[in-house]
């Protein structure tokens, strides 16, 4: 089960390098359907590492006994869970800029706790699964770099277009002041 775990992720991890390579850092738009179904497809790789962690009951602890993780695996399941759910929401409305920052933070969230998960495997003599949690967060850092890239666009185009709309409000109130201010020097005139 491990070993197919981990030719799953290190598949999945040379899949997105190969896949992003001849990409910059930007994330247009169209690409975003196709990027939410790897990191998607990422998020699985990960619940099936939670899933593992938590069957085995792992003795990840400390030198006093205690438990040296800093959350449970049930409450950064809860958390993968939460990033599930944004990366559904953000399919079905790609222009929302809430959503895409939500997921942005999110998907870093889940980046944090794969790393404490990969560090506390590793100081408790677990290698595989330290490297299992490693190149997930490996391939969730290069996610959220793409996942800022298309925030920091999309909020780029939302202040643009608030531009725009500002400077055409600005007209129209001229426009209005003008045609207020014409009938009432017309009527003021003898």
């Amino acid at each position: 089960m491990r070993k197919a775990l981990l030719v799953l992720f290190l598949i999945l991890f040379l899949h997105s390098r190969a896949n992003l390579a001849g990409q910059e850092r930007a994330l247009p738009a169209p690409y975003l359907p196709e990027f939410l179904a790897r990191h998607e497809h990422s998020l699985l790789l990960v619940d099936e590492i939670y899933a593992e962690l938590a069957k085995e009951r792992l003795p990840l602890r400390d030198d006093a006994g205690h438990s040296a993780t800093r959350r449970p695996i049930e409450d950064r399941h809860q958390a993968l869970e939460e990033v599930r759910n944004t990366v559904q929401q953000l399919r079905e409305n790609p222009e929302d800029l809430v959503l895409a920052t939500r997921l942005f933070f999110r998907t870093e969230i889940l980046v944090d706790n794969l790393f404490d998960l990969s560090q506390v495997a590793q100081e408790n003599d677990r290698d595989e699964v330290a490297r299992q949690l490693a190149q997930l967060t490996r391939v969730l850092e290069h996610h959220t770099r793409l996942i800022e890239s298309y925030t920091l666009g999309l909020a780029a185009e939302k202040q643009a277009r608030l531009r725009e709309l500002e400077k055409e409000n600005q007209a129209l109130r001229q426009k209005l002041s003008e045609a207020t201010q014409q009938p009432a020097a017309q009527a003021s005139r003898p």
